[in-house]
């Protein structure tokens, strides 16, 4: 998978983790079938489930 993080790239594979800070424009490019666990802290009450 790349990781696109504002203008830079980064190749992630299995087990890597990254921060992003706020307000940065940032997306994901998978190569092959993938999994990505977002967190975000502080909670972001727009994405929490009523």
């Amino acid at each position: 998978m790349d990781l696109l993080i504002g203008s830079e790239t980064h190749a992630v594979s299995a087990g890597d983790s990254w921060c992003i800070p706020g307000n940065v424009e940032h997306g994901a490019i998978a190569h092959e079938d993938s999994v990505a666990i977002e967190v975000f802290c502080p909670v972001r009450e727009d994405y929490l489930c009523s």
